[in-house]
């Protein structure tokens, strides 16, 4: 009997197992010699082969092909640094107004703008080619774009509630003379009140009177405690209101750049979806000019 078949029931045979190794080698030869060379297309093709035909060359095979990745997905971190330099170089020409920062190895925060406040916008995917804009950041964007259509802006009504709180501190400060006036007329009632000697049956009216006096005085004493703190809440409303105000001039700003590169702000989203496509497709211009020089 062969022992070999025996002990070997899924037909297994050593030339099966080589041509597996052998296509693993090669995969990581060609990766590596990618990376040496600088073809960046090329390595982003062996990442995802799959991707790279659908969305560069416009392809829809039959049968996806094996993706060796895998093989040097620990090493996501390096790969990112290297090929950070060339599409950093061209978001730099395609998103003038974005700025980017190597916080670790291969991991890129998004700042939007180079003036005061920026905003931290996100993150930048090398691998995929992708921003990963941080939500809050991103939907405020949006908001902003959605609401100057209606002539309106994001902080409006935040703004209008604070200057409408002004507006009544404004008031208190301003009708402390006349409180005063009321609660010394109130006072002198009160004594006048309390020198009464009523009938017993107006006895009850006059202790209503009496506590209705202590209640307006009581009434008016609380809001000179309002008064008391108004000019250091005004202060602070102003401030919250001119931060506000900040705000609004940055999200105008990032608003005008937007504009300045896409038109519009689905232009800019448009661009954003199909951003592996024309950075890849850039690439392999580059490389026909390369190779017909």
């Amino acid at each position: 009997m062969d022992n070999k078949i025996e002990n070997d029931p899924f037909g297994q045979n050593d030339s099966i197992l080589a041509s597996a190794l052998s296509e693993k080698v090669k995969y990581l030869s060609d990766l590596n010699d990618s990376i040496k060379n600088g073809n960046d297309l090329k390595v982003y093709e062996l990442m995802d082969p799959n991707r790279f035909a659908t969305e560069v060359k416009g392809e829809q095979p039959d049968q996806p092909e094996t993706n060796f990745f895998g093989l040097a997905a620990d090493l996501k971190a390096q790969l990112s640094h290297h090929l950070s330099d060339k599409l950093i170089d061209y978001l730099g020409t395609t998103y003038p107004f974005f700025y980017y920062h190597e916080y670790d190895l291969g991991k890129f925060n998004i700042y939007f703008g180079n003036w005061w406040d920026h905003r931290m916008f996100g993150e930048l995917d090398t691998i995929n080619v992708r921003f990963n804009f941080a939500e809050d950041e991103y939907n405020t964007l949006a908001k902003s774009f959605e609401l100057e259509a209606q002539n309106k802006r994001v902080n409006d009504d935040q703004m209008r509630e604070l200057g409408q709180k002004n507006e009544k501190l404004t008031q208190l400060i301003e009708d402390q003379t006349k409180r005063d006036q009321r609660k010394e007329e109130i006072r002198k009632q009160i004594k006048e009140n309390e020198e009464k000697s009523p009938m017993p049956w107006e006895a009850g009216k006059v202790k209503e009177e009496h506590q209705q006096l202590q209640n307006d005085l009581l009434e008016l004493t609380n809001i000179d405690e309002q008064a008391s703190g108004a000019r250091s809440e005004i202060k602070k409303n102003e401030n919250q209101i001119l931060a506000l105000s900040k705000e609004e001039t940055i999200y105008n700003l990032e608003k005008q750049n937007i504009r300045a590169s896409f038109g519009s702000f689905e232009a800019f989203i448009e661009n954003n979806n199909n951003l592996y496509a024309k950075y890849l497709q850039s690439l392999s211009k580059e490389s026909q000019v390369t190779d017909g020089e």
